[in-house]
C-alpha cells in the first residue's frame, strides 16, 4: 500500500481506504483518528456518569441491600476457599513428613 501526503492539504491519500502500520500513516489522519476516538470515549464516560446517577437515584437503596448480600456471600466463599487451601497445605505437609520418616 502506498501513502502519499500532500504538502498543500496536509492529508494522506491511500490506494485503499485503510492505513498500514502506524508509522506509515499520515500524522494528520492519525491525529484525527485519535481525537475522534478520544471524543467517543469521553462521550461514553459522560453517558456512564449520567446513568450512574440516575440508577443510584432510582434503585440505590435496593442495590445497597444487594451489595450487602453479595459482600456477605463472597466473604463466606472467601473464608471457605482459605480453609480449603489451608487443608491442602496441611495435607501436603503431613505427606512430606510421613515420606521423610525413616522406616
Amino acid at each position: 500500500m502506498e501513502n502519499k501526503c500532500d504538502a498543500q492539504t496536509d492529508c494522506c491519500e491511500t490506494k485503499n481506504s485503510s492505513c498500514g502500520p502506524k508509522e506509515e500513516c499520515c500524522p494528520v489522519e492519525t491525529a484525527i483518528q485519535c481525537w475522534d476516538s478520544a471524543f467517543c470515549e469521553a462521550m461514553r464516560e459522560v453517558q456512564v456518569d449520567i446513568l450512574k446517577a440516575k440508577i443510584k437515584g432510582a434503585w440505590g437503596p435496593m442495590m445497597e441491600k444487594v451489595a450487602d448480600a453479595v459482600i456477605e456471600s463472597m466473604g463466606t466463599k472467601w473464608h471457605s476457599m482459605l480453609a480449603s487451601g489451608k487443608a491442602k497445605v496441611d495435607l501436603r505437609e503431613k505427606i512430606v513428613k510421613i515420606w521423610s520418616e525413616k522406616r
